[in-house]
């Protein structure tokens, strides 16, 4: 028996890292979605580095730390 599950019910994970949507990624720093899509749409500097994977836009939760560690270690 298959079972189609939604890639949006799950964290996709390949090569020891994990793959989330807005949502996700939001959840994941604690702030609201749209938030998130108003830095992306605005392309603003310090935005969460996003792909977009089959027309969906994806973050990698590894990446986006590495991006938020960065711009915390740039104004210290």
């Amino acid at each position: 028996m298959l079972m189609c599950v939604a890639m949006s019910d799950i964290n996709i994970k390949h090569n020891n890292s994990v793959w989330t949507d807005t949502k996700g990624i939001a959840e994941h720093f604690n702030l609201k979605p749209a938030t998130i899509r108003k830095q992306r749409s605005r392309q603003i500097k310090n935005q969460l580095p996003s792909h977009k994977i089959g027309g969906q836009v994806r973050y990698n939760v590894i990446e986006c730390e590495k991006a938020v560690e960065a711009t915390k270690n740039a104004y210290q």
